[in-house]
């Protein structure tokens, strides 16, 4: 434990990427820091290793991974996309894969957003792995190592108050802060709800699973894919109830499978076989090319699409434990914005906490974290479920209309998402310019600064700013966005 005077310490629960992009900006703050995986290698020794997945990296992701320098490594591993090609999912009689139309991304907007391609999808495992490495990677300035992974470390429980966790083995450590990065279903959540008395297992399933896997090129041969790695490579495949997506993934560029099913009730995680093969899960009608990928495809595995719920506060009652990442605002199998949201995560804790050595601090800053990242987090979730729910449209008026308006524009040579579905795109378009490193400066120039120069010791502004506190702990409303620009104007 530190003192008023030193570094301070964290422990992480879970070296997932909101974990270990945490661990690597209070690294760069001069914290240490303890990541404790409950596996014994990254990325889970289930049945399948964690490494089918996609992850996929978007602009606001992309430059977050560059300004730590991993640029050759990202180059090395991945594939750059640019857009995706829309079909029918339910085509099985056609010669051909029922062509929707095309989208493709702005590059001038991308380049503006300084990330590059919309999406640089690579295998989970090699996004963790390359995290990890420089996360406990020696620096000049710290030729100690400031971040330690102990992998076969699970946490069983959390003492907000103690600030600890207990391990299986009946370990406990103890540190300054606590960050759960361990998922939705995670030990921290748990604790965090039975802080508010909420039941632990009420997330409610939607009745689509998320199959995943990887279909190996080397495998094709003789199978003509071509159509799937035509410009721009990603495909999207829509109808009621059911969806598929695919992406080149990695430098061997083999394809990476996310099907959306109602075939399926098994409720396992990402490390657990799936009870069904892929090709099972797949309806009747499915298209005959996509159905010959899934059948080239590896191990899958599934988890249901649940409708978590939100939790009133990210931070404990003590405000020495905070949720991150899935663990905070869990995000739907194969979003978007999953991963780039979590590297947010860290680099907006890394860039707060380098403003202080003193533990008094610690609540103040988690708490100052779901203020400014939950509305933002929360905004572009809600998106993600949108364009889910719209990929799956049932049968009736709104799925007609929606497909017939797309091959209109693809025949006029347009985005099929321009127009009324463009507005969905324009919100993630705006994300992509964000910088979390700005937004935790914002809160220091506003409000962090003057607890340590003495403005905020005593008077009307003391009091303000305590009654902000008291309200975002206790759940209240705060303040607008317009009386804090005023008591910070004031206190200027």
């Amino acid at each position: 434990m530190s003192d008023a005077t030193s570094r301070l310490e964290f422990i992480i629960v879970g070296a997932s990427v909101s974990g270990l992009a945490s661990a690597i900006g209070l690294k760069a703050s001069g914290h240490r820091v303890r990541v404790l995986e409950k596996d014994l290698q990254l990325g889970g020794i289930g049945s399948v290793p964690n490494g089918s997945g996609c992850a996929q990296v978007p602009p606001n992701g992309c430059k977050i991974l560059s300004d730590w320098g991993l640029d050759a490594e990202l180059q090395a591993n991945s594939a750059p996309i640019s857009g995706f090609t829309m079909y029918k999912y339910d085509a099985a009689g056609s010669v051909s894969p029922d062509f929707i139309g095309v989208n493709l991304w702005d590059e001038e907007m991308l380049s503006e957003a300084r990330g590059g391609y919309m999406q640089l999808p690579l295998s989970h495992r090699e996004l963790v792995r390359i995290l990890y490495e420089f996360a406990v990677k020696p620096t000049e300035e710290h030729p100690t190592p400031l971040v330690s992974v102990l992998f076969g470390q699970e946490v069983v429980s959390v003492d907000c108050n103690a600030c600890s966790v207990t391990l299986r083995s009946g370990e406990i450590h103890s540190a300054d802060g606590i960050l759960g990065a361990d998922g939705a279903r995670g030990v921290v959540r748990r604790a965090l709800k039975a802080e508010e008395e909420a039941l632990p297992d009420s997330d409610v399933w939607t009745g689509i699973s998320a199959y995943r896997s990887v279909s190996f090129l080397s495998l094709a041969a003789g199978i003509d894919q071509s159509y799937q790695y035509r410009y721009p490579e990603c495909t999207t495949w829509i109808t009621s109830q059911r969806a598929a997506r695919t992406f080149p993934v990695g430098k061997d560029r083999d394809l990476s499978l996310l099907v959306y099913t109602p075939d399926s009730s098994q409720d396992p995680t990402w490390t657990e076989e799936a009870e069904k093969k892929l090709v099972d899960v797949l309806g009747t009608e499915c298209d005959a090319h996509l159905r010959k990928l899934a059948a080239l495809a590896g191990t899958s595995t599934c988890v249901q699409i649940k409708d978590h719920g939100d939790l009133d506060s990210w931070v404990s009652e003590s405000g020495r434990v905070l949720a991150i990442g899935d663990a905070a605002h869990p995000f739907p199998p194969g979003a978007l914005h999953s991963y780039s949201c979590s590297l947010e995560d860290g680099v907006f804790v890394g860039k707060l906490f380098s403003h202080t050595q003193s533990a008094d601090r610690i609540p103040e800053f988690m708490r100052a974290f779901q203020e400014h990242r939950e509305s933002r987090c929360t905004h572009i979730r809600d998106g993600e479920k949108e364009i889910l729910r719209l990929m799956m449209l049932p049968e009736g008026p709104e799925k007609i209309a929606t497909e017939v308006s797309m091959r209109k524009k693809q025949a006029a040579g347009r985005n099929v998402l321009e127009g009324d579905l463009e507005s969905l795109l324009d919100d993630f378009i705006t994300v992509f310019s964000y910088d979390a490193r700005d937004d935790a400066d914002e809160y220091w120039m506003a409000w962090g600064r003057y607890r340590d120069d003495g403005s905020l010791s005593s008077g009307p502004l003391k009091m303000a700013f305590t009654s902000f506190e008291q309200q975002f702990a206790e759940g209240s409303e705060s303040e607008s966005e317009e009386d804090l620009f005023f008591v910070s104007k004031k206190i200027d």
